[in-house]
């Protein structure tokens, strides 16, 4: 109680203070105080439509993720979704001892169980074709692909005894319609498996060192990922090569997964490749692929970006028009404000009508010709016209399109706002502030 009492006196104090010293200031320099409180206002319309601007853009975030995760949904269930394959099994069964506990006598006990023992594989060689076919709903798009996959096994029995071996391929899981399965053994079709549907499965009798290859093939439908699971469990691959060929441009490798040995493109075709030996992972090997024209993602950080825009433009305005010698009450600053905070309002309602590069560039349009308009009824120098447009355009129309570049937005707003600022010396460089601001 006694430490909130004395923080209530202190803040009363400092409180009194400030009014008595902002008295005294009045009494001296009442013209002052009345600057103070003009640019107090102005700073306050650029705060309030700033929160509102934030709020939209945390609203169409969410709004977004919202309908491109159902749309999503949606698209994998009626195309295919996110493919993930897995790596066949080798094994080998063999009996192990094991000590247990007889509950009848309490004593230790000795027993052998059947147990299923990896065998690793000499090699896995994998080609993948990943070739995009864009899928659409509503105003979304979404990276959907045909997969043409073939891999290639090598086994061999590694013991120096005749073992009876099994070999099993899970057909991969998240695909659409999986057509064109072929399966061979040492270049052999293999028809002993007589459902597919399962997985293939191939079991047999190994003498010492003998090996055996199969190759399988099948064609898939899947949307944004896909994903080869070697993380799945533990083992050994004496030789992976994996080359994955896709027509997508826009290709990242997702957290956790292998890091590739080699990346490079032509412009039409991306070729990734893996390659080890030895090899024992638990990462696997995946690629995210991702197209243009999704522009509702990066549509909140424009609304992110309006303080600065917003500051920035009313800065400018303040600075040039004190230059120029025109005179703008705080209520003009609040309509021009307004009509260039419309481009947000408006924009935030077109995007769920219109094609995300025309709602952008009609709201700009509309803000644009609200302000000149208004500048046209206030009969003021034909140079605040001017100087509005060059603010506009900077600060709103060349600031908003950088959105659509999302590799360069820093350095185009970087450069935007530079070649403003080199607009204010030159306009500003002869001015004698001492009786403008």
């Amino acid at each position: 109680m006694t430490a909130g009492g004395l923080v209530f006196l202190g803040l009363c104090v400092i409180i009194g203070a400030f009014i008595i010293m902002s008295v005294r200031i009045y009494q001296v320099r009442p013209d002052l105080v009345k600057k103070l409180l003009r640019y107090a206002i102005i700073a306050g319309i650029g705060l309030v439509f700033s929160v509102v601007a934030v709020a939209i853009g945390l609203r169409i975030d969410s709004r977004h993720n919202e309908s491109y995760s159902r749309s999503l949904k949606s698209v994998s269930e009626i195309w295919g979704g996110a493919i993930e394959q897995a790596p066949p099994e080798f094994s080998y069964e063999g009996y192990s001892t094991e000590q247990y506990e007889d509950k009848n006598s309490g004593q230790m006990q000795f027993r052998k169980r059947l147990i299923s023992t990896d065998m690793g594989f000499e090699s896995q060689r994998l080609g993948i074709k990943i070739e995009p076919s864009v899928r659409t709903k509503g105003l979304l798009k979404f990276p959907g692909y045909m997969l043409r996959f073939t891999g290639s096994y090598e086994i061999k029995n590694l013991h120096n005894a005749r073992k009876k071996v099994y070999f099993r391929f899970a057909l991969p899981s998240g695909a659409g319609n999986i057509t064109d399965i072929a399966v061979t053994v040492d270049g052999v079709a293999y028809t002993g498996d007589a459902s597919l549907a399962d997985g293939i499965d191939w079991q047999s009798e190994m003498n010492p060192g003998e090996k055996r290859t199969f190759t399988i093939s099948y064609s898939a439908q899947g949307t944004s990922i896909f994903s080869y699971a070697l993380g799945q469990r533990q083992m050994q691959i004496r030789k992976l090569d994996v080359e994955l060929s896709t027509g997508f441009a826009d290709t990242v490798v997702p957290d956790g997964a292998m890091v590739p040995t080699k990346q490079d493109t032509d412009g039409a075709t991306t070729r990734v490749t893996w390659k080890g030996e030895n090899l024992v992972t638990g990462q696997n090997i995946a690629m995210k692929f991702d197209i243009p024209g999704n522009y509702g993602k990066i549509v909140s950080k424009l609304f992110f970006y309006a303080p600065l825009a917003i500051f920035l433009f009313l800065g400018f305005l303040i600075v040039m028009t004190a230059a120029r010698r025109i005179q703008l009450h705080p209520m003009n600053h609040l309509f021009i404000v307004t009509g260039f905070f419309i481009f947000y309002l408006l924009g935030s309602y077109l995007i769920s009508y219109l094609h995300i590069v025309a709602a952008v560039f009609a709201s700009l349009a509309v803000s644009t010709g609200i302000v000149s308009y208004y500048c046209s009824l206030m009969g003021k120098d034909r140079a605040l016209l001017r100087i509005i447009l060059a603010g506009a355009g900077i600060f709103q129309w060349v600031f908003s399109t950088a959105f659509f570049f999302p590799e360069h937005t820093g350095f185009l707003i970087t450069v935007a706002s530079i070649i403003a600022f080199i607009g204010l010396m030159r306009a500003t460089a002869g001015v004698d502030w001492e009786d403008r601001l």
